[in-house]
Order: C-alpha cells, then sequence, then structure tokens
C-alpha cells in the first residue's frame, strides 16, 4: 500500500526508525551479554528476558521499516475546498460539533486534534465537500456526520506538525 507523507512526517518516520534501531542493537548486546562467555542460555532468566524483548523489539523495528517501504512525498496544497491533508475540518459529530486537522500517514496528535488520513475518521472525512454528510460505524456506534467547514493547511496545520518534530526532537534528544 501505498503511503502519503509530508517531508516531515517522512523525517520524523525515520527518526522514529533510527531509535528503534538502536533500541534493537543494545538489545542484541544485552542478550549477548546476558548468555555469557560460555553463551549459557539454558535456564538463564536474564538471557530469556533479554531474547524476548529483542524479538519484541524487532518486531516493532520490522513494522516501522514496513511503513517508510511504500513512502510517497506529497506537498500540501493550501486550498480549503476538499478535505485533504493539511486541512482543519469543522464537524458535526452525532450532533457534536468538533474540529480536526487532517495529516498524513504517520502525522498524529489526536489530544491536540491531530488524525492522519489513515484514521478511521479521516478515512471517512477525506474527499468530503462543505455541507456533506455521511453515515458511517466509529467506535462501534453509527453516527451520522456533517462537514460544516474546512480552513486551509495555514489555518492550523503546519504549526500542529512544528510541534510534532519539536516533540520528537526532544524525546530523542532524551534517550
Amino acid at each position: 500500500m501505498e503511503k502519503h507523507f509530508t517531508r516531515q512526517g517522512l523525517d520524523l518516520k525515520q527518526r522514529q526508525l533510527k531509535l528503534q534501531e538502536d533500541k534493537v542493537k543494545a538489545t542484541g548486546q544485552e542478550a549477548g551479554q546476558e548468555a555469557g562467555i560460555n553463551c549459557d542460555w539454558h535456564d538463564n532468566f536474564g538471557y530469556e528476558d533479554a531474547k524476548r524483548r529483542l524479538e519484541l523489539e524487532s518486531s516493532i523495528l520490522a513494522a516501522l521499516r514496513d511503513e517508510v517501504a511504500g513512502a510517497r512525498i506529497i506537498s500540501i496544497e493550501e486550498q480549503s475546498e476538499t478535505v485533504k491533508i493539511g486541512v482543519t475540518v469543522q464537524i458535526l459529530l452525532g450532533g457534536d460539533e468538533r474540529s480536526y486537522t487532517i495529516g498524513a500517514f504517520g502525522e498524529s496528535a489526536p489530544s491536540s486534534g491531530l488524525i492522519s488520513y489513515t484514521s478511521p475518521l479521516g478515512r471517512i472525512l477525506f474527499g468530503m465537500h462543505p455541507g456533506d454528510t455521511k453515515r458511517a460505524q466509529l467506535g462501534g456506534k453509527n453516527v451520522e456526520i456533517e462537514l460544516v467547514r474546512i480552513y486551509p493547511p495555514s489555518y492550523r496545520y503546519h504549526d500542529l506538525i512544528a510541534l510534532l518534530m519539536a516533540s520528537a526532537a526532544a524525546s530523542s534528544q532524551s534517550r
């Protein structure tokens, strides 16, 4: 599956990939140390635990590599006619007014209202125009979604991505 990334979003994902590679390497070294000089892995809890964590961290690494494998870099279009990556939408969701900004693949911070176009709600909204309504299953409920308004990327998207990048940089420096 082709995944749509912005340059910043792909940079963010590649940072996560590098951090995960470092984590796998460190866990592998720990497993080797726990096995000891004699490679005594039989009835060795430290080794078994490190090996289990290595398998877990390696599977996370494989998933991250898969995510960037089909990367397609896109540019954000400054528009407010159609729900696309970068816009902020004002919707009525089951009668409640809500606002979300649509991010590219891997660009997500739900607590800030940033959702990826691949999220369940993002997929429903994608391509809609102001005034459109759809009925959809969300969280096990059948709800009506009405698109009230679309704001261009300059409204909120660029600021949210800058915060996401800064947060990622800060967390990678603290490791």
